[in-house]
């Protein structure tokens, strides 16, 4: 009889305690995971989208790195929240999209492949539009 947990099923949810955008601005974060869908709010955007973010808050050491669980997954606060930017919600895609070339390239190279998440960004507001670094 198989356990539940060796079933490969992942819930596809985001965890943590609601945070603003305006608290995340200039904060220096891993985004675990993204999920987007259709707006609750339609007319808000062009795109018609929403983003929910999962966010680990975590203190980075000088050279970039962070403290880990034993199972490598990162130590820290995990929040979520919800952004229309299409701005953000448009590179998520492109990042999305181009990491199989990107990986493809890499492994051309003997390089590893790159994932997508943890992704480490800084959220950055600039002028009314929100950017990631």
């Amino acid at each position: 009889m198989a356990k539940f947990s060796e079933l490969g099923v992942e819930a596809d949810v985001i965890i943590g305690k609601g945070i603003d955008m305006d608290e995340l601005f200039g904060r220096r974060v891993l985004i675990e995971k993204t999920i987007i869908m259709p707006t609750n709010f339609p007319g808000k955007n062009s795109s018609g989208l929403r983003m929910q973010m999962q966010v680990c808050l975590v203190d980075f050491a000088e050279n970039g790195d962070y403290p880990k669980h034993a199972d490598g997954t990162p130590d820290g606060e995990r929040r979520s929240c919800f952004t229309g930017s299409d701005i953000l919600i448009g590179a998520i895609q492109k990042a999305e999209n181009n990491l199989p070339r990107i990986n493809q390239d890499r492994a051309s190279k003997g390089l590893s492949p790159l994932h997508l998440y943890p992704m480490d960004t800084t959220i950055v507001k600039v002028g009314k539009c929100f950017q990631f670094t």
